[in-house]
């Protein structure tokens, strides 16, 4: 009966000392995905309408061949363009920071540099009366979705130099921050706690 309760107690702290693991899940932000839904099928169905008509050369399409040339070139870049956008703008817990992807920048957050996060609305942090009619078009679907707000003691990067990086309403307006909109808030919420626990006792 002893060494019963020995191997389950044993087992259950080799349970409680597994190892976090390196990195949590790739969250991607609401707000790239808005874009790429905004943009992708619009120019990928007129590159593939431009191709179309240049293959098959109708009557009376010989004259504008170079302009569908061009405009089928340019449809579908913008639609590459916005699929690459939206897979490669997320948000990452790893061992030693969050972690935040876009095209072309990354930040990353040491865990010790993060004061609080709490959850929050989009609408709450960029009222929609504030916004201009065509950002306002752009959020509306966006406005009442949950997004974990992580407040740091100093932005990583002049809060210019970001915005030329990332979407404004990815910074917070009113402290040094990030405002997060992702699908799976429950899951990314519990992956940043418990990153950040765990980093207290390395």
């Amino acid at each position: 009966m002893a060494k019963a309760q020995s191997r389950s107690s044993g087992a259950r702290s080799g349970a409680a000392a597994l190892p976090l693991p390196r990195r949590g899940h790739r969250h991607r932000l609401l707000l790239q995905q808005r874009l790429r839904s905004m943009l992708f099928w619009p120019a990928l169905l007129i590159a593939l309408l431009s191709a179309a008509l240049v293959i098959l050369s109708p009557p009376g399409i010989e004259p504008h061949r170079l302009y569908l040339l061009v405009t089928g070139l340019a449809a579908g870049s913008l639609a590459i363009l916005a699929a690459w956008f939206g897979l490669r703008t997320h948000v990452t817990c790893w061992e030693d920071g969050l972690r935040l992807r876009f095209p072309f920048y990354e930040v990353r957050i040491p865990y010790r540099d993060i004061k609080s996060t709490r959850l929050s609305q989009l609408g709450r942090q960029f009222p929609p009366e504030c916004e201009s009619w065509s950002r306002r078009h752009f959020l509306e679907p966006l406005f009442a979705s949950t997004v974990v707000v992580v407040e740091v003691n100093a932005l990583p990067a002049p809060r210019g130099q970001l915005r030329l990086w990332m979407s404004p309403y990815v910074l917070s307006p009113d402290s040094p921050g990030f405002v997060l909109p992702v699908r799976d808030w429950l899951t990314f919420r519990g992956e940043l706690d418990e990153f950040r626990s765990r980093s207290h006792y390395r």
